[in-house]
């Protein structure tokens, strides 16, 4: 057992932690689009708590031993840098659409029964969906990258495959969202 060895099984726990907290996430949008009264939204909003421990903790394991052995072995490569980008990308994303769900989730506040028209649209937003799925397909890239370690062009190209196919998963529901605003 070595150093190196014992990084990488952090690391690989990381990942494993940041898809555990997209799973969770992306459970946690696709129940919360269907809510129908406060409650249901309270129930659904505890998710969110060990989402955003599990996700902070994850990225910072993958990050801190990714580095240890970029440092140590790889040294800078395209695929490593791509890597890196990508997390960050992840994590930014994340944050952002789930600062704004925060904020939904706050306004559901305590009270009780029936959801009010506006709550229940707000946690229909299709940004939702489409973050948790382009952030998914970013990490399956990533592991692709980790596996087949391409050079920086092709790295590239994977994680903005990636991406366009996690936005185009989202597409019915942004086609949804778009139609439903137009409707009133």
């Amino acid at each position: 057992m070595t150093l190196y060895s014992i990084a990488l099984f952090f690391h690989i726990a990381g990942a494993l932690g940041i898809f555990a907290a997209l799973a969770l996430d992306w459970v946690g949008i696709t129940k919360l689009r269907g809510v129908r009264t406060v409650e249901q939204v309270r129930e659904w909003a505890g998710v969110y708590g060990i989402v955003r421990a599990l996700g902070g903790a994850s990225v910072a394991a993958l990050l801190i031993f990714g580095l240890y052995m970029t440092a140590v072995t790889w040294g800078p490569t395209g695929w490593i840098g791509i890597g890196f980008l990508s997390l960050l990308f992840i994590a930014v994303f994340g944050a952002v659409s789930g600062i704004r769900l925060s904020r939904v989730l706050a306004a559901a506040g305590s009270g009780q029964g029936s959801l009010g028209e506006d709550l229940r649209r707000a946690l229909q937003a299709p940004l939702f969906v489409a973050s948790v799925r382009a952030r998914t397909a970013v990490a399956i890239g990533v592991v692709f990258l980790m596996t087949v370690k391409p050079d920086a062009v092709g790295s590239l190209l994977v994680t903005v495959i990636a991406f366009i196919l996690g936005i185009a998963s989202a597409v019915p529901v942004l086609r949804q969202g778009s139609l439903r605003a137009q409707s009133t």
